[in-house]
């Protein structure tokens, strides 16, 4: 995992978000949280007010599967990775960009989508 894209970076809107999403204020973090788990491929950031509520979300993983190639020896590859990143708006609700992306084996075929979503509360 490496960190944070610059366009996720809890500073100001998004980058991409939809037009009809851009009239609302993300309320910025003032203080976050790190935890990382390395032998599952997952790491998780939470960002904090200025009154220590959790504004921020954003969490990634990946899921790994062993293949044989041609010589018959054992390697590990990305089978599925998804990324969640959430900002809180003085609404109430969830900014919410989800990515995912599936591999696709040997064919070295994939396909990766984001969207936005509003949400009620804090994905988990």
């Amino acid at each position: 995992m490496s960190g944070l894209p610059p366009g996720l970076l809890p500073t100001g809107v998004p980058t991409g978000v939809p037009e009809e999403m851009t009239g609302e204020i993300l309320i910025v973090p003032t203080r976050f949280e790190h935890f990382e788990e390395p032998s599952a491929r997952a790491e998780k950031v939470l960002g904090y007010d200025v009154f220590g509520h959790c504004c921020y979300s954003h969490h990634e993983y990946a899921l790994t599967r062993y293949l044989l190639d041609d010589d018959d020896i054992f390697y590990e590859e990305v089978s599925f990775y998804e990324m969640q990143t959430a900002w809180l708006l003085e609404s109430g609700q969830w900014l919410c960009r989800i990515f995912s992306w599936f591999g696709m084996g040997h064919c070295r075929n994939s396909s990766g989508s984001a969207r936005f979503e509003l949400m009620q509360n804090r994905p988990r």
